[in-house]
């Protein structure tokens, strides 16, 4: 398992704001560079879960893969995408009231023997983790600068 965590705090915005952002299923192919697009099969508000459909562009031998995975919430604090297949994967972003702002907490994991099976081993661990933190990264780049363009946002500073 390869695991990668983040965090950043954006002044003058609040967890409300910044969940809005992050679960707005037509704007969140936006924020990470990799994902092509994201298909909503199943939405239920009141249990705070969807299931999701996304299409990663890996590159390389690996082209697109479609991933199918479970979306679950707690409006406005937690946000947790699941997949199991054909890799498993975890991205969850946690969001929490600061001094004039919000904290923000981003972590994904990701296990790729399900895809490669013994393969898995060969796989060079750092490199992956740099470019699940590469995305992340960017991602937390681009909320900031979503959140400032739609007039929520003054300032922002990455941890």
């Amino acid at each position: 398992m390869i695991t990668v965590n983040r965090r950043a705090y954006l002044e003058d915005t609040t967890p409300e704001a910044i969940f809005a952002t992050l679960s707005d299923p037509d704007g969140i192919a936006e924020l990470l560079p990799r994902m092509q697009r994201v298909e909503l099969l199943d939405r239920d508000d009141l249990q705070g879960r969807a299931r999701l459909v996304t299409y990663m562009g890996l590159g390389g031998i690996f082209g697109t893969i479609r991933c199918e995975g479970d979306l679950t919430w707690i409006e406005p604090r937690e946000i947790l995408f699941k997949v199991r297949s054909p890799v498993a994967l975890e991205t969850r972003w946690t969001l929490s009231t600061a001094v004039n702002g919000t904290s923000i907490q981003a972590a994904m994991s990701l296990d790729l023997a399900p895809m490669l099976g013994p393969m898995a081993a060969f796989v060079p661990v750092q490199q992956v983790a740099e470019i699940l933190g590469g995305e992340l990264d960017t991602a937390l780049k681009l909320i900031a600068n979503k959140m400032r363009e739609s007039g929520l946002l003054e300032r922002a500073a990455a941890a």
